[in-house]
């Protein structure tokens, strides 16, 4: 860590979503994340046992349109697994559409699905 640095981490992500009791059940049940908070339009999940954590936000604005670019079309989140094909045929089971297993660069697999919103999202092992 650069210790001039005024910034000493990220203790959150935040997705929009247009039902909140809906998309918390979706979160916890089908991606297995732990709920440890709730507000009033709010519900933060734990993902690991660090930071951060993901928050799910209320609003009539979902889902989240990132702008297109070189890289990655479309708006994604990014989980971080150690088995992809394990996350991959977990999603499958759920009957949430998932994308093949991608290799970038022929070295990290990843995948891409939806949650409820249409926030699309990514995991990578």
């Amino acid at each position: 860590m650069n210790n001039n640095s005024l910034f000493s981490g990220i203790p959150g992500v935040l997705i929009p979503v247009r039902n909140l009791e809906q998309s918390a059940n979706w979160y916890r049940n089908i991606l297995g994340l732990e709920e440890f908070q709730r507000g009033e339009i709010t519900v933060e999940f734990k993902v690991s046992n660090g930071d951060p954590v993901l928050v799910i936000f209320q609003t009539d604005q979902a889902p989240a349109v990132f702008p297109r670019n070189r890289h990655i079309e479309g708006n994604y989140f990014l989980f971080k697994t150690s088995d992809v094909s394990a996350a991959h045929n977990l999603l499958r089971k759920h009957e949430v559409p998932v994308t093949e297993i991608l290799l970038y660069e022929g070295v990290q697999r990843y995948f891409f699905f939806e949650d409820p919103d249409g926030n699309r999202l990514c995991v990578e092992e």
